[in-house]
C-alpha cells in the first residue's frame, strides 16, 4: 500500500514513527511536512505558499493536521493528489471543530474519496473502504489475544493496536498483573505512555479523548481474557 503521510508537529511526527515501525512489509510510506504555522484565516488556500508542490499518487492519504488552519487546507491539498480514501485522525478536537469538519465533508461531497475522522485516532476501526480497511487491520481501536496461568496474565499480543503505539507499550508491561485488575492497569499505562489524545473534556463526548482511548484499551483487556 502505498501511504502519503501529512504531518504538523510533534504528534503527527510520534505516530508516523511507530507507523514505520509496525506497518506490514510492502507498504511505502512518504512524508510531506505541513507548515507548523499558519494564518488563522486562510482566504485562498490555493495562493498559500506551503512550501511543497503535489502531484502525487497513493492509495491512502493519513492527514495529521494539528490546527483548524490545516484542516482548512486539505480539500485544497486533496484537489492535487491522486487518491481515493483519506483517514483524517482527531485527538485534540479544538483542531479540527465540528462545524469545519461537516465544511469539509460538503466540499469534498462530490468527489470520489472516503474521508473519515476518527476521534480519537485509536477509535478507528474496519468500515468496508478497502485502503482504510488495510491500515485499521493493523492500526486502531486495539485488539489483543492474552494468555493467563493462574489467574496471571502471562502474555499479551497485540493484533492491533493504537496508531500512536501505546498498545505495545502496554503489552509489555501488563504481564504479571492479575487478571482481576488488568483492564484497570491497561488503561493507566495507556495513559501514562502518553498518550497523545487531549485531556481537555469534549461535550461530542461529555469525556476527554485521552480517557476515550483507555476506555477502548480496558474493552480490548476484557474481551481479550473472554476469549
Amino acid at each position: 500500500m502505498r501511504l502519503l503521510v501529512f504531518t504538523q508537529g510533534r504528534y503527527g511526527i510520534r505516530i508516523l514513527e511507530n507507523i514505520r515501525q509496525r506497518s506490514p512489509s510492502g507498504w511505502d510510506i512518504r512524508l510531506q511536512p505541513l507548515p507548523e504555522k499558519l494564518p488563522l484565516i486562510i482566504e485562498e488556500p490555493e495562493e498559500l505558499d506551503m512550501g511543497f508542490r503535489l502531484s502525487e499518487e497513493c492509495d491512502l492519504v493519513l492527514f495529521m493536521g494539528e490546527s483548524p488552519s490545516a484542516f482548512s487546507l486539505l480539500p485544497t491539498i486533496l484537489k492535487h493528489v491522486s487518491v481515493r480514501a483519506v483517514i483524517a485522525p482527531v485527538d485534540n478536537y479544538a483542531w479540527l471543530p465540528l462545524g469545519l469538519e461537516r465544511q469539509i465533508r460538503a466540499e469534498l461531497e462530490e468527489s470520489s474519496i472516503n474521508i473519515i475522522f476518527p476521534r480519537p485516532f485509536c477509535a478507528l476501526t474496519l468500515i468496508g473502504t478497502p485502503h482504510i480497511d488495510e491500515f485499521a487491520n493493523t492500526f486502531g481501536s486495539p485488539r489483543l489475544k492474552i494468555e493467563t496461568e493462574s489467574e496471571i496474565i502471562s502474555r499479551v499480543q497485540v493484533l492491533r493496536g493504537a496508531p500512536c503505539g501505546s498498545t505495545w507499550f502496554m503489552a509489555e508491561k501488563l504481564p504479571g498483573s492479575s487478571v482481576k485488575k488488568a483492564s484497570s492497569r491497561a488503561a493507566t499505562l495507556v495513559q501514562i505512555y502518553p498518550c497523545l489524545a487531549s485531556r481537555r473534556i469534549e461535550r461530542l463526548f461529555s469525556d476527554a479523548p485521552i480517557h476515550v482511548a483507555a476506555h477502548l484499551v480496558q474493552r480490548a483487556v476484557e474481551d481479550a481474557l473472554k476469549e
